[in-house]
């Protein structure tokens, strides 16, 4: 969007890029963004030491440079040009305090659990950190490049720390641009920070970013063709639903890449009946996934088909061949509602699915899932309800230990370029209280074992073949109904340029190469 100001008889063009966001900002503190609304703010506000290119692989950014010596040492060495947007210089005080704030436990972080093997964070001189694993860590090379590697000001928390990463104190730290503003449930302003010290690579190019809180799909969409809003992003921007909509438009460019996302129906296996393993193989065998998608995807090239678990082919970035020979094994679960019905008789506890809840949020797909699952086990002769919450109540429901669900309507994005980003933090049981994600509340010693021990491998084909263990075992107990795996849409209003989008786009500062053409 362009603002024209009139400066005399002066007129100067300020570049403006409006964000529509599909739903409320939980907050905008790092520590706590682990979501496709909070961390397109966030990662314009504050950056990690280490950045993904290409979304596969790691590079130096906070950090000039950094050293793996051994499977328990990890030594950044800190670049010494770096300001925050107050004009202050990043020390090393910043990086330890803001990685050690994260791993606290009692800072509660959606994003501490990435510190688990991390045995001490030490200061080794003005401006080198090395960090000492208390077992190796095939994931921790990547932690710092999320926003468990973000950096804030020490001394802005310590004068804000009541209203730190709220509307009324913000956030202060290296990114491109700084927070300015925050309406909740209306928008976030940011504005260039002049002092970035990346911009000789190019960017920020824009003046000023405004991200709106649009919880309807409809007025994204109408936005987008009025030029009101110039970017969504996300498999849940422009839904399923809108995508033929916006790809009539002349004024925006929609494109898809392949995205390590899934859609799912996860059961608390802890609650009656679903901690029956018949019951969710049952209920595995009575959704038609192919019938569903082709209702919930007008565009096919959008989506891919989910088989039993949620490691997709685009997430075999190592020892390729061998999971596809895998994949193949896996139980298909096609639509069979004569198992399905063997299964529950089988059970001796399906009239325990009468009354049970699907929890949903009003996000298409999600409601999708939801009433297809609702009518196919109506189908079978049982009842399920749908209790319709907030997008906020199911990041809360989520990542709450609580697990106050039966049945959740979710999506889980891997946070790595790894397979196991989408097996230990979902399926672990250490990842099943507050903060952790093992939405299936799913707890299988074996299963642990095989998710420990290929996590404290290096060498990519003994960790696949124990992953590949685990994930077998995962998809016969039926902890989830893994349905699709749609690709990241990016819809873009043609007056920009700049940006392709990644399989791991929340974790990338994208605004900040996006220009006006």
């Amino acid at each position: 969007m362009v603002v024209l100001l009139f400066l005399g008889s002066v007129v100067m063009a300020q570049g403006e890029l409006v964000v529509g966001l599909q739903g409320d900002v939980v907050a905008i503190d790092p520590v706590y963004a682990y979501d496709f609304t909070a961390n397109p703010v966030v990662n314009q506000i504050t950056e990690g030491l280490l950045k993904f290119e290409n979304g596969e692989t790691i590079a130096p950014n906070l950090a000039e440079r950094f050293e793996n010596p051994d499977p328990l040492t990890y030594i950044y060495y800190l670049r010494q040009d770096v300001t925050f947007q107050d004009g202050s210089p990043m020390t090393i005080d910043d990086v330890i305090f803001s990685m050690e704030r994260t791993r606290n436990p009692e800072t509660a972080s959606y994003v501490g659990w990435m510190y688990n093997s991390v045995d001490t964070i030490e200061r080794t001189d003005d401006w080198t950190v090395t960090v000492k694993l208390k077992e190796p860590d095939a994931l921790w090379q990547y932690v710092l490049a999320t926003t468990a590697g973000h950096v804030i000001s020490k001394a802005y928390y310590e004068a804000n720390a009541e209203t730190f990463g709220k509307p009324e104190g913000g956030v202060l730290g290296t990114g491109p641009f700084k927070f300015v503003s925050w309406a909740t449930g209306s928008e976030i302003v940011l504005e260039k920070y002049d002092g970035y010290w990346n911009s000789a690579n190019g960017g920020p190019y824009l003046d000023r970013v405004v991200l709106k809180i649009l919880p309807e799909a409809t007025t994204r969409v109408a936005g987008l063709q009025t030029g009101e809003i110039d970017l969504v992003i996300g498999t849940d921007g422009a839904p399923s639903d809108q995508l033929p909509i916006v790809q009539g438009m002349d004024n925006v460019t929609l494109s898809f890449t392949d995205s390590y996302y899934t859609n799912f129906l996860a059961f608390n296996t802890q609650v009656p009946p679903f901690d029956n393993v018949k019951v969710r193989q049952a209920l595995n065998y009575a959704i038609d996934k192919n019938l569903l998608m082709q209702n919930l995807y007008p565009i096919p090239e959008a989506v891919i088909v989910a088989r039993a678990v949620d490691v997709m082919p685009r997430l075999w970035t190592f020892e390729r061949e061998t999971w596809e020979a895998a994949y193949e094994q896996l139980p298909a679960y096609e639509v069979d509602m004569e198992r399905a019905a063997q299964l529950l008789e089988e059970s001796g506890v399906a009239d325990q699915l009468n009354g049970m809840t699907i929890t949903t949020d009003e996000n298409p797909l999600a409601m999708g899932l939801a009433l297809a699952l609702q009518a196919a086990v109506a189908e079978l002769g049982y009842e399920l309800e749908i209790n319709k919450v907030t997008y906020q109540e199911i990041i809360s429901l989520s990542f709450g230990g609580a697990r106050d669900y039966d049945i959740l309507s979710g999506a889980w994005g891997s946070d790595f370029p790894d397979p196991a980003g989408n097996l230990l933090p979902v399926f672990h049981s250490r990842y099943r209280g507050d903060g952790g994600s093992n939405f299936g509340n799913y707890s299988n010693p074996e299963v642990d074992r095989l998710l420990d021990e290929q996590n404290a491998l290096t060498d990519p084909a003994a960790r696949t073949e124990l992953m590949i263990q685990a994930q077998q075992i995962i998809a016969e107990d039926s902890v989830w109904i893994p349905v699709m795996h749609p690709k990241q849409v990016f819809v873009l209003n043609n007056e920009f340029e700049g940006y392709t989008v990644t399989p791991l786009w929340y974790w990338d500062a994208f605004i900040k190469d996006i220009k006006m053409k």
